[in-house]
């Protein structure tokens, strides 16, 4: 068997061909970069949640910053639209700028069997109705919003109503739903 030894031009012509490949693969991945900086600086918060009128029926309970809140007796009655006109208010309390704001779903739990309807309604104080969140039951599943309500203009120094309205099926005896939503602010 003889061995035969490639001379000196042949490697080099295959080391110069392979580095130029490496060189030719490298500069395919060019690339460059954004640069971005932020510059975040704390807000207050003029709007937020306070009590309406019927606050006591409909046991509400605000938070101490006064963002968060649960309405903890609402009641559906059988047969019956039962509605929470004046429970809690979204307050714009800033003195010359208006803000959007918005009505959005995030869950809901419980039966539906016993239920024909939860809605939620963003009112002005003189009820004429500005948004409208649904919850209905057709007694086996509950049909839930499925996107955020269209962002609506509240004017500074103002403050808006949520009007709760519920009705159980005739015959109800009992069931509980528990409903969670936001009030998204712009």
């Amino acid at each position: 068997m003889e061995l035969k030894i490639l001379s000196k031009k042949p490697v080099k012509f295959v080391t110069l061909l392979l580095t130029a490949m490496l060189i030719a693969s490298a500069s395919a991945a060019v690339y460059y970069s954004l640069t971005m900086t932020s510059t975040i600086s704390v807000a207050t918060a003029s709007v937020y949640f306070v009590e309406g009128v019927d606050n006591s029926t409909a046991g509400v309970n605000i938070s101490a910053d006064n963002k968060t809140a649960q309405l903890t007796t609402l009641k559906a009655y059988p047969n019956v639209t039962t509605t929470y006109a004046d429970p809690i208010r979204v307050r714009n309390n800033h003195t010359s700028s208006s803000f959007n704001v918005r009505l959005v779903h995030v869950s809901l739990t419980g039966a539906a069997t016993n239920f024909v309807f939860v809605n939620f309604t963003l009112t002005w104080t003189n009820g004429t109705e500005i948004l409208g969140f649904d919850y209905t039951s057709d007694q086996s599943s509950w049909t839930t919003p499925t996107s955020p309500t269209a962002w609506q203009s509240i004017p500074n120094s103002t403050e808006w109503v949520i009007k709760v309205e519920t009705k159980a099926v005739a015959g109800a005896t009992s069931d509980t739903v528990t409903i969670e939503m936001t009030t998204d602010v712009e």
